[in-house]
């Protein structure tokens, strides 16, 4: 059977291949991602978020029955409609620069969700709110249409796990209807609706299988399918197979039903195949459609086992301090005096020379991260300023983020050319350096605030409110502090256009490989995509990584996340989830795993968000692992009152286990400084506390130091891990398994959070026929019998196997 099939794939290829067609060579469009379409309903997008282009002039749409396109040549902006969709995926054709192209359609269906809610007294107000709508308390009002005192309103949802509360003049109230809920973090519990798919089945999974090369230059991609609870017999009218922006035709394509196999063959007569390209493909009917599978090419090949930071897939990134990192250079030290002023609080003496130390000694290349994310360099104040929420505490801009002025470097942490020094050093160890870029405010003893107070929004509103901290309800003009304001980018087209500009003199001075950009959903989008029209304009040969953050739900993160816009952003709705699942004995692995698939869904497999176990803006994991902080207490208060550290060895277990996680899924993982040894902390600024080396780092965080170290060996060395399919086995109580697989190997991942020694019995694929198991990390106790692996596993254990 293997012969025949082997035999009928070569001379059906052979035949294909005798078929003249125009080879695809193409002006270097972006990749357009796949744009979701509601059925029956509208999409509206602008041309640069789709691909970059100097000039848009030579564009041209084509329409058919299932997908109609508009297209406003004055605002270059696409409004598409989805009024007959035959299948989950479509295509719409286009056509630049003479050559013809398509941009990928997901045809999505709307869920229709009632809340109910019958208030204690008649209200003036009442709404429902949460995060599918950016906790906008004003958006979404409940009605009592019946008179019955019970309120009502539906809204349509995504499938998902969502997270809501009532909102009953000023009051917020849980669902009392809905057992279910979580620790918001603040204090609170959110109440949680979960949104099922309407296809309840199995959905079909494609993975890559081999690759096969043919005569004069044929490559051959070999896929399996799992087809699920799709019956039908399998066709070529099935697949859409994308070779960058252009469709694969059929020809190009073998299907084989009764093997649940699919062949996708390109050569160099019909596709240029030099440089860097991305093969995609999908199975779609009317009703249901397969995992989007992606697949980096480059120069004919698939990209390399060993990473070789050819794409920002590759990057493994340590987020750190400079004040808090460590201290190169004592003379430059200069602590603010102030009577009120906590040490925490203050300068510590960290700076541009310390990282270029560390460098040189070795450290990040030992640990094996390849990108630094330093903290702002700006010049800041000489003053320590008072907070305006309660207790009025005293700070000082030790981080950062209090900019005096758009071109200067903090004196205490170096020089420009300490920075370029530093830069330099990186750059010769094969280590990314990224800026943390300040869009959204300045101080207020800043040259712009001084001279032109009409780039800036009103602290004042009408209604007498201070416009202070009002996150969502004034997202783009609201103030950190009255000594911090906000520009007002909508208002003053010259202060877009300055502080664009200030951005591209950092690259053009100091040789930064990218962006991490500050308070992104304060700022609007029109400064993005300039921003980044610059960037691509002055700088076409950069491939710059610009990741962003954000709070707010999947449509507000990913309104931003573009060819046009950012590269990325900090994936915090993948992460609150995660948190919760390694640290609370209550929780479930299922509901990290229904995040993960919709993380996957909006960004792709092949997705650059930024993935975290810990930030300078939230507390650390360990302070909850530990038990030290409570999810429903106040963690900034926490931090300021007790006296939060490790005492319980499984601490450190747990955070191994969160690292196997955070080093083995899709995305950027990101390193915040400390994570390596444990560190612990509360909320700002416990969780900033100045980085331990030498003998104040203890036996078991050097252990656990190692331990990260060998997670991110194997992920430097597995490309699975950095850009295969994530695929779910097995997610429960105790239990998260998943397969990473792509062309060159399939990678086993479990994790296993129970404090007893258990038993991990898990089914395959059976059109994978894996039957060996090589462990890489954690157990290598494991026992096959026909389809099924069973791991003996340690408490709090995670493990890694190669599979054949």
């Amino acid at each position: 059977m293997k012969r025949l099939f082997l035999f009928l794939v070569i001379v059906t290829l052979f035949i294909s291949g005798c078929t003249s067609q125009k080879k695809t060579t193409t002006y270097p469009l972006d990749i357009i991602p796949f744009i979701c379409v509601y059925e029956n309903d509208s999409t509206s997008v602008l041309l640069s978020e789709l691909f970059y282009a100097d000039s848009y002039e030579s564009v041209a749409f084509h329409s058919d029955n299932s997908v109609i396109a508009d297209y406003d040549s004055l605002e270059m902006s696409l409004i598409i409609h989805a009024v007959n969709p035959q299948r989950t995926i479509e295509l719409l054709p286009f056509t630049f620069k003479n050559v013809d192209y398509v941009i990928p359609l997901k045809i999505e269906s709307k869920i229709p969700k009632t809340f109910q809610f019958s208030p204690p007294d008649t209200p003036k107000v009442i709404s429902v709110f949460g995060s599918f709508n950016n906790w906008n308390r004003y958006e979404i009002f409940m009605e009592d249409e019946d008179n019955d005192e019970i309120y009502t309103a539906t809204t349509f949802f995504d499938p998902g796990r969502y997270e809501y509360k009532f909102f009953v003049d000023g009051i917020e109230y849980l669902d009392p209807a809905n057992p279910d809920s979580i620790p918001n973090g603040l204090g609170g519990f959110n109440s949680i609706l979960s949104v099922e798919p309407t296809f309840q089945g199995r959905e079909p999974f494609i993975f890559p299988d081999k690759i096969v090369a043919g005569e004069n230059g044929r490559i051959d991609f070999h896929y399996i399918i799992d087809r699920g609870d799709f019956n039908t017999p399998l066709s070529k009218s099935h697949f859409v197979a994308l070779f960058d922006n252009h469709r694969i035709p059929d020809k190009n394509i073998i299907v084989f039903d009764d093997a649940n196999k699919m062949v996708v063959s390109l050569n160099h007569r019909d596709f240029s195949l030099d440089g860097l390209h991305r093969i995609r493909c999908v199975l779609t009917n009317a009703t249901i459609r397969s995992n989007i599978v992606e697949t980096y090419v480059k120069d004919g090949q698939v990209l390399p086992q060993k990473n070789e930071k050819i794409v920002w897939n590759d990057a493994i990134i340590y987020s750190l301090m400079i004040d808090r990192f460590y201290n190169g250079n004592m003379e430059n030290d200069d602590p603010i005096e102030h009577p009120q002023l906590s040490d925490r609080v203050n300068f510590q003496g960290g700076d541009l020379e310390g990282i270029i130390k560390k460098i040189e000694d070795g450290y990040f290349n030992r640990l094996g991260v390849n990108t630094l994310w330093i903290s702002p360099v700006y010049e800041t104040t000489d003053k320590a300023f008072r907070e305006t929420p309660p207790p009025h505490r005293w700070f000082t801009g030790y981080h950062g983020y209090w900019p005096i002025h758009p071109r200067n470097i903090e004196p205490r942490f170096g020089s420009n050319e300490i920075l370029k020094e530093f830069i330099t050093k990186a750059h010769k160890n094969d280590l990314w350096v990224l800026k943390d870029f300040v869009s959204n405010h300045v101080h207020e003893e800043h040259p712009y605030f001084q001279g032109h107070r009409d780039w800036f929004g009103e602290l004042e509103l009408p209604d007498g409110r201070l416009n202070l901290r009002l996150w969502d309800e004034y997202r783009l003009t609201t103030w950190f502090d009255p000594y911090l304001p906000s520009f007002d980018y909508e208002g003053s087209r010259e202060a877009l256009e300055t502080v664009t500009n200030d951005a591209l003199w950092w690259l053009e001075t100091f040789s930064f490989d990218g962006f991490r950009h500050d308070a992104v959903k304060h700022v609007p989008n029109t400064f993005w995509r300039e921003l980044t029209r610059k960037l691509r304009k002055n700088f076409p040969n950069k491939n710059f990584y610009q990741i962003g953050e954000t709070f707010g739900d999947y449509k507000l993160v990913s309104s931003y996340v573009s060819n046009g816009q950012l590269s990325a952003q900090f994936n915090f709705n993948l992460y609150w989830p995660a948190r919760m699942a390694f640290v609370t004995d209550s929780s479930d692995f299922k509901y990290l795993q229904m995040e993960m698939e919709k993380s996957l869904d909006y960004y792709g497999q092949l997705h650059v968000m930024g993935n975290i176990m810990d930030s300078h803006d939230q507390p650390r994991f360990a302070a909850y692992a530990e038990g030290d902080l409570a999810w429903d207490e106040d963690a900034v208060e926490a931090g300021w009152n007790r006296d939060i550290h490790v005492d319980n060895p499984r601490t450190y277990k747990l955070i191994n286990l969160y690292m196997t996680y955070l080093l083995t899924t899709p995305g950027v993982p990101i390193i915040y400084y400390g994570d390596e040894i444990g560190m612990t902390g509360a909320a700002d600024p416990d969780n900033r506390r100045m980085m331990r080396w030498g003998k104040e780092v203890k036996d078991e965080e050097k252990k656990l130091r190692m331990q990260i170290s060998r997670l991110i060996d194997i992920r430097n060395t597995h490309s699975s891990l950095r850009y295969g399919i994530f695929y779910p086995i097995k997610a429960d109580h105790v239990t998260y398994a998943y397969l990473r697989r792509d062309f060159l190997e399939t990678l086993l991942v479990v994790i296993y959070r129970s404090d007893n020694q258990g038993t991990i019995t898990l089914n395959f694929p059976q059109e994978l026929h894996l039957q060996q198991a090589q462990s890489l990390y954690g157990s290598d106790l494991v026992t096959w019998e026909n389809n099924t692996l069973i791991i003996h596993s340690q408490p709090l254990q995670g493990h890694i196997f190669l599979l054949r």
